[in-house]
């Protein structure tokens, strides 16, 4: 009896592992022909990822429910492309996907917010992971020692250049040698928030776009 029941757990733990590998293979071929862009946010009361209040890398002005926000359905919504389905957010296997890889967040405290925010659905997914946290100038570094993943944030509230000159700070839309800091790093993800807050001629982003491409090719 207890060998029999040994080899049906076993099967039931191999077609369960079967499984799930089938769907996440549908989900990829899905995934190949599905424009993710085009969707819309659906109410799952299963979110959020994480808990803001106890993760310990959120900052204050960050942190609603500390800072007194009491509703909490503004969390519980997940993006849902109108194509496919994505697969729920799962740490570990971001980390084993990513291993000995970087991602850099370039821009402002959207991107920071950004940064924290993945950070702590990390930890929340593996709370005993090893990990340590670095600043060097503009640039924060948060690795998770045991798989070799850097998520790294640097500071760059205009993308390109912010230069003193005699009649005062001027940006240098065709200058990016703070981008020096990106060379080398797996994943970009920009933001350019601080531009679209201006309008007509004061609003120079198809130029900044224009540099940025030129820069990473």
């Amino acid at each position: 009896m207890g060998a029999s029941g040994g080899v049906q757990a076993n099967d039931l733990t191999a077609s369960i592992d079967i499984s799930v590998l089938q769907e996440r293979l549908t989900n990829m071929i899905n995934l190949e022909k599905c424009d993710l862009f085009e969707g819309s946010w659906v109410p799952d009361s299963s979110y959020p990822l994480y808990n803001s209040i106890s993760c310990p890398f959120i900052e204050r002005e960050f942190n609603c429910q500390n800072n007194g926000r009491s509703d909490t359905l503004y969390l519980r919504y997940k993006w849902q492309p109108h194509a496919c389905n994505l697969s729920r957010f799962d740490g570990h296997d971001f980390l084993q996907r990513l291993k000995g890889k970087s991602i850099m967040f370039v821009g402002d405290s959207l991107s920071r917010n950004q940064w924290q925010s993945l950070t702590c659905m990390l930890y929340t997914a593996l709370p005993s992971i090893k990990y340590n946290v670095s600043r060097v100038g503009d640039v924060s570094t948060f690795t998770f020692t045991d798989f070799d993943v850097k998520v790294m944030l640097d500071r760059s509230v205009y993308l390109v250049d912010v230069v003193r000159e005699s009649n005062g700070r001027i940006l240098k839309l065709d200058s990016i040698e703070g981008g020096k800091l990106w060379k080398g790093v797996d994943m970009l993800i920009f933001n350019t928030w601080h531009w679209w807050n201006r309008r007509g001629a004061t609003q120079p982003l198809v130029q900044l776009l224009f540099f940025l491409v030129i820069f990473m090719t």
